[in-house]
């Protein structure tokens, strides 16, 4: 039989498991909030069984409960509780202590710690945060008795975050409420926060919220990391553990031991994870890059007529420059650069809508305005905010006549012999204001002439004294490669611009294009 004062029990219900200490009968068992347990549980009637003392040994009744109580799955009107048996009310069971864990010594507890801190050395900085967060937890509630276990960490900005929350036998919380004054208040001084009964007047108006949950004993320490090389420590977040039974927590030496060294294998899953991130993001934006990359033509063209040749280089893995060339019967080539505004991903993938909206319009419209206009038109419904594009697009047309716009980029320089003429007919920027018209513009273009486009992060570019490039520099490059095909010109400019330039990071992207009459 269960002899002595007190009688343990083991509650499992849908929430996880806690212990149940029963320091004198008779103990009230039931739905209603007037028992000593209260239980969540529809098969469990308001006033379902009590327990009572009765020479030393404790018994079970069944109060007239509509679908019984069950000790070792046999029926009873009562029984005689023994350490190891079984009571089921309803979907709820309860198991008496055998034996009674009041009774252990701390050093098994020490055991088993030490245990599962090797064990948490083992894992490493390879290991999953949620599976190292999952295993602190699980260990604590299992060393503490506790029945709820939560881990929050600070984000950037210093505010704490649930990362995980856990209740006894594994089970995790997808939703629970907890308080929040006690984790704020430890991980800001760093100091252990006790409460063994947070109905004590003293703590009951400072934590009603916490108390309206049924909650009792709270135990949260810190997670702390431990910076040699500076003499400090950092605080990472806190580990909250906490129960519905009064003062039952155990093993909280225990609990500084774990918390400790938990933090180290915390923050090392941690920057693995973020290592992992990174890298993830990386390999993300090559292949996006790669892809940016395919989208683009060739970049030599020639024919009978012209020979085209050119290049676009992002500043970062991917950019927000693009270049194009499509041939129709009809008209022959046309050609186009653009620059959109930003850089990196976002830019990028507008760059794609632009390169496919122009490809669109180029198989259909009579002239460079046509394109102009309707691709503006296209952007501006799709209103993206703060997002613009510069672009000059141009035809070659038979009679040896170059037709242009120019939305807002920078003026390509034609150069036909000794004269040198700027190209900035057109009109505004694309994606700004859907009423916006494009002047069309026609310019000999004879054997021997030479056009070249660029974006303003050739001549934006800078050397390690803080010079621009500038539109003249870039002029006496060009007037230099006289006489040479497009591909020579091309490869000409870049070498000048990379020794401009020097170790000077570029900070833009850099587009050129040129395309020779022949």
């Amino acid at each position: 039989m269960y002899r002595g004062a007190v009688i343990q029990l083991l509650l499992t219900e849908s929430t996880g498991q806690r212990t149940i200490v029963v320091e004198h009968g008779p103990f009230a068992i039931g739905r209603g909030a007037d028992n000593q347990l209260q239980l969540n549980d529809a098969q469990v009637s308001r006033r379902h069984a009590r327990l009572v003392e009765v020479s030393g040994s404790w018994k079970i009744l069944d109060c007239g409960s509509r679908f019984g109580t069950f000790v070792n799955n046999d029926k009873i009107d009562e029984a005689i509780l023994q350490p190891g048996d079984r009571i089921r009310l309803g979907q709820t069971e309860l198991k008496v202590f055998s034996p009674d864990p009041s009774t252990q010594t701390s050093a098994v507890d020490f055991r088993h710690v030490n245990a599962l801190l090797a064990g948490l050395r083992a894992l490493g900085s390879g290991q999953v945060l949620d599976e190292v967060l999952a295993i602190v937890l699980d260990s604590a509630l299992e060393v503490t008795g506790a029945e709820r276990g939560f881990i929050l960490l600070a984000e950037a900005g210093g505010a704490l975050r649930l990362r995980l929350a856990r209740a006894r036998g594994g089970i995790t919380l997808a939703s629970a409420q907890t308080s929040q004054r006690i984790p704020e208040e430890v991980y800001a001084t760093g100091t252990d926060r006790v409460v063994t009964d947070l109905l004590d007047e003293m703590h009951a108006s400072l934590h009603a919220g916490t108390v309206a949950l049924g909650i009792r004993h709270v135990l949260c320490t810190p997670l702390r990391v431990v910076q040699y090389a500076a003499g400090a420590e950092r605080r990472i977040g806190v580990l909250y553990l906490d129960s519905r039974e009064r003062g039952y927590l155990q093993a909280i030496g225990t609990v500084h031991a774990l918390a400790a060294e938990a933090a180290v294998v915390i923050e090392n899953a941690r920057l693995y994870q973020q290592v992992v991130e990174k890298e993830r993001v990386a390999q993300e934006l090559r292949i996006a890059a790669e892809i940016q990359q395919a989208l683009l033509p060739p970049s030599h063209y020639s024919d009978d007529r012209v020979e085209l040749a050119a290049t676009s280089t992002p500043c970062r893995e991917v950019g927000g420059d693009l270049f194009d060339y499509y041939v129709r019967e009809d008209i022959g080539l046309s050609f186009a650069v653009a620059d959109v505004a930003g850089k990196a991903t976002s830019a990028a993938l507008l760059t794609a809508v632009v390169q496919g909206l122009f490809a669109a319009e180029a198989e259909t419209a009579d002239n460079p305005g046509d394109v102009l206009t309707r691709v503006n038109r296209a952007l501006c419904r799709r209103a993206i905010a703060s997002r613009f594009v510069t672009a000059f697009y141009a035809q070659l047309r038979s009679n040896n006549e170059l037709q242009y716009s120019n939305a807002g980029h920078n003026p390509p320089f034609l150069l036909s012999g000794d004269r040198v003429t700027r190209l900035e007919a057109g009109g505004t920027v694309l994606g700004l204001f859907d009423t916006g018209t494009y002047e069309v513009a026609q310019v000999p273009f004879g054997p021997g002439d030479v056009v070249v486009l660029f974006s303003d992060g050739v001549t934006e570019a800078t050397n390690p004294q803080g010079e621009e490039v500038g539109d003249d520099r870039l002029l006496s490059w060009l007037l230099r490669t006289r006489g040479l095909s497009a591909s020579a010109i091309l490869a000409d400019i870049k070498n000048a611009l990379g020794e401009f330039c020097g170790t000077e990071a570029a900070h833009d992207d850099v587009t050129l294009m040129v395309v020779k009459a022949l």
